[in-house]
């Protein structure tokens, strides 16, 4: 309908025109001006039906109203060539003096027409782009907005001096062509003819404009309202819809980059559900129960600093004959993350199935890192373990350490610390390795043993300095008269206190023994 309505507005523009513009065109009557006018609009129009109804709509829709756009304006450029042809044929008219302008005003209005049918059919697109399988992807080619502006100025203003210069031609021509003196009463006669014919044209292309404007306020209203919309449902946590990118402007760039950070947030989404059940199932491994243990107050914690992490700690207990023995294990696998989880697991799994056979500490440690090695070969991952078993009234113990860093035992009746030194490579670094197993010690009353991984030592304070070993000891030798429990939250506390809302770097696992 809009098309026809166009169609129509621009036949009586044309007839009007030509009738005021040129000079040989005015010596026809009414009736032959609008025949010459009307039957190559007419023609066109039905072409354009053909074309629409066989070609147009079977492109993509995304090239639709460019294609729409490129035909009308052809379509025009053929209706103006074809006046000009038949004038000259038929009426003999010349082609600069009469052809030109009748050409040069066609191709103005269908300029105009041509762009406005462009816009009207991409909202048509726009309206359905939603509901379809769409481009949204970034635009292959980007035409700025100020780049499409410019253009659109520099032809309305080239059209408008051209159409002035016509109609000052025109004018002057008659002037030329009278057999009798030009007198002032010609002369203003022909200057209010221009002025006439100046305002016409003014009006007619103010009004080709502010209908363009318009128009394309409605594609960019349009443009608009789909963005937001997208991006609200996506600040509410709906990230089910993209942008269809209908343009290859700056909105086109926006609405790529939209699809671009929404796919990048889907991701995001799927990668943190994993790891957060991921962090479920290793929390899991962790013991569920308080561990007892004759004579001793046991506690242990260990805090990730990601999602997931690669510390961890175990009690295989009441092994041995009598069901009174027990083997504390501590680890610490190099790195963060899921692939640290993973081996931390599988660590776990290597010394609970050993320990139904074996619980040396040694032995331990020698039968996991056998397994070990084949799984971690080539991943440059490692895993440093602390084993300690302990049995008994008298809590004897005997340990082996995998290059772990050695547990310390407080002492309050000496107020000194001792460590549980042993010598052994990292699991999954040789599959032959050895491990030092060393006995034998007793954890008396009173004593306080801390296993604890490197994350509590090297915690960062804002300054880069270091908690260090030596704040470890005083907050244990400060708290011992405590239970278990409350040393191991001083610690942690101390630990946190210390960074003063530094971020946490590492794992901290701290294990603590009280002999009562």
């Amino acid at each position: 309908m809009r098309a026809f309505l166009l169609y129509f507005i621009a036949f009586i523009l044309i007839y009007v025109y030509n009738g005021r513009i040129c000079p040989f065109v005015s010596t026809l009557s009414a009736q032959e001006i609008g025949f010459v006018v009307f039957v190559p609009l007419a023609i066109s129009y039905f072409f354009r039906t053909v074309l629409y109804a066989k070609f147009i709509k079977k492109q993509k829709l995304d090239v639709q109203a460019v294609a729409i756009g490129w035909g009308d304006f052809l379509l025009f450029v053929a209706s103006g060539l074809s006046i000009v042809l038949f004038n000259r044929i038929v009426y003999g008219f010349p082609f600069f003096e009469s052809g030109l302008k009748i050409f040069l005003g066609a191709l103005t209005i269908g300029f105009f027409v041509s762009v406005d049918l462009a816009l009207e059919h991409n909202r048509k697109v726009m309206r359905v782009a939603g509901n379809m399988e769409w481009t949204y992807a970034l635009p292959q080619v980007y035409y700025p907005i100020t780049t499409k502006f410019f253009l659109f100025g520099t032809i309305t203003v080239l059209l408008f001096a051209s159409l002035v210069v016509a109609v000052i031609a025109r004018d002057l021509y008659l002037l030329g062509s009278m057999s009798v003196q030009v007198s002032k009463v010609h002369i203003l006669l022909t200057r209010k003819s221009i002025i006439v014919d100046v305002v016409f044209i003014m009006v007619v292309l103010l009004g080709f404009i502010v209908n363009l404007l318009y128009s394309y306020s409605l594609n960019l209203r349009m443009l608009f309202k789909s963005q937001t919309g997208v991006l609200e449902r996506v600040s509410r946590g709906d990230m089910d819809d993209f942008v269809p990118v209908m343009t290859s402007d700056e909105f086109g760039i926006i609405a790529g980059h939209t699809n671009t950070m929404i796919t990048g947030l889907r991701d995001r989404i799927r990668m943190m559900e994993g790891l957060k059940v991921a962090a479920e199932m290793q929390q899991a491994l962790f013991p569920k129960k308080q561990v007892k243990f004759t004579g001793v107050d046991i506690a242990a914690s260990s805090v990730f600093s990601d999602e997931t992490g690669g510390d961890f700690f175990d009690f295989l207990e009441k092994l041995g004959p009598e069901k009174n023995e027990m083997v504390v294990v501590l680890g610490d696998v190099t790195g963060h993350g899921i692939g640290a989880a993973l081996l931390m697991a599988s660590t776990r799994a290597y010394l609970r199935m050993q320990a139904e056979y074996e619980y040396s500490p040694s032995d331990l440690l020698a039968n996991a890192n056998r397994l070990l090695a084949y799984d971690s070969y080539g991943t440059g991952r490692f895993v440093t373990l602390f084993c300690l078993h302990i049995a008994g009234e008298n809590c004897a113990m005997k340990w082996a350490s995998a290059g772990h860093d050695p547990a310390i035992i407080y002492d309050p009746e000496k107020s000194e610390f001792r460590e549980l030194k042993a010598h052994g490579l990292p699991l999954g670094v040789l599959p032959d390795s050895e491990y030092e197993e060393v006995c034998c010690d007793t954890l008396r009353s009173g004593n306080v043993l801390v296993i604890g991984t490197d994350g509590i030592w090297e915690a960062l304070a804002p300054d880069g300095e270091m908690f260090g070993k030596e704040r470890l000891k005083d907050v244990v030798r400060m708290n011992h008269d405590k239970p278990a429990t409350e040393i191991l939250h001083a610690v942690v506390d101390a630990v946190k206190v210390f960074q003063d809302g530094e971020p946490q770097l590492d794992d901290i696992t701290i294990v603590i023994l009280k002999a009562e």
